[in-house]
């Protein structure tokens, strides 16, 4: 079974003239409604430096959201390990927040690829994989529940001891983003689930999750989970969705994942050479792209293409953007509404 959550941000639309606090209060209303209407499961994202005020610290808008979403997991999807300082630091922050939340927290690490990140806090970029691998195992010593020791090229744990633990004895649900093949071969060595972002293809997604599971077998890992992360975008078609949406697609893919930023690609049909994609190129946010990647249009057409797109992919968890930047709460929540009522009972019904 599937289990369907939001992804927030707490970002402001700059051109919208909103307060810096009304993404968080809003978000945390919407977080509500969603378990109220029976959603699975809550993540926040994180970047630094933004000038949207893009979420810099998720862990700390993840204990909100236990208190806010009583029914729901709670995630982060994801936080940039190597920026959360001391692996260990880090391990109690998640074990706090899982104590907070009754056992709730799935934790989502990435390394981060944005080198202006890392320069704001006097980090060096180049070293980022190497401070990834540490964090990722500091935490699993700390979640064994007793004292360790840990002598890393970056960090170190003297009779490190992890208190409180989390809930449930043993490690907590780990999920890493991994796009590159040696990222997915190192999320399979830490038996991670694999957390994949809303831009790509999804026929090259289902190539990248082959190979994921593909690796899991060469390293005799078992069946290890997946986590798909899309955009959802209601109307009463898919123009009309597109263009109920369109001021904070914009935004959040012209600026915040601008392709020439994020490094996206695109198949020319001419030569079927795959080439950097420009945001004038005229495909991109175009519908085909859209729908490409994304599930748009009516409550019936998103069911429909769920139900068709889903099982290939073998998911834990599907997530999307519950509440883009400049988005009224009244939107966000008649999205939700309206996919509770009328997308996931149809899709549950089909996949379970």
């Amino acid at each position: 079974m599937v289990n369907f959550g939001l992804s927030l941000s707490f970002q402001v639309h700059p051109g919208m003239g909103e307060k810096w606090d009304t993404p968080y209060r809003e978000s945390l209303e919407l977080a509500s409604e969603a378990s109220r209407l029976g959603f699975d499961s809550i993540w926040a994202s994180e970047h630094h430096g933004e000038e949207d005020g893009y979420c810099p610290s998720p862990i700390v808008a993840c204990a909100a959201l236990a208190a806010a979403a009583p029914r729901c997991r709670i995630g982060q999807g994801v936080a940039l390990a190597p920026l959360h300082g001391h692996p260990l630091r880090l391990a109690e922050d998640l074990s706090v927040v899982d104590n907070i939340s009754g056992g709730r927290i799935e934790i989502g690490l990435g390394q981060g690829y944005r080198p202006a990140e890392f320069e704001s806090f006097g980090w060096n970029y180049k070293t980022r994989t190497r401070a990834f691998e540490e964090s990722l195992d500091v935490l699993g010593l700390a979640w064994r529940g007793e004292r360790f020791d840990y002598d890393g090229r970056i960090h170190k744990v003297k009779s490190g001891l992890l208190r409180p633990p989390p809930v449930s004895p043993g490690p907590l649900p780990l999920w890493i983003g991994a796009a590159a093949p040696k990222a997915r071969a190192r999320a399979v060595r830490y038996r991670a689930g694999l957390i994949v972002a809303p831009l790509i293809e999804l026929q090259h997604l289902a190539r990248q999750i082959k190979s994921y599971d593909d690796e899991a077998e060469r390293q005799n890992a078992g069946p290890l989970p997946h986590a798909l992360m899309r955009e959802v975008l209601v109307g009463e078609s898919a123009a009309d969705a597109m263009k109920r949406h369109q001021p904070y697609i914009d935004h959040v893919y012209r600026v915040q994942y601008a392709p020439e930023r994020t490094g996206q690609t695109w198949v020319d049909p001419a030569t079927g050479e795959r080439k950097p994609l420009t945001g004038d190129n005229p495909l991109y946010l175009s519908e085909a792209f859209m729908q490409d990647r994304w599930f748009l249009g009516s409550p019936g057409e998103i069911a429909a293409k769920m139900i068709h797109w889903l099982p290939r992919f073998s998911l834990e968890h599907f997530i999307f953007q519950g509440r883009q930047p400049g988005m009224t709460l009244r939107h966000a929540v008649d999205s939700l509404e309206a996919l509770a009522k009328d997308v996931l009972p149809v899709v549950r019904k089909a996949l379970g």
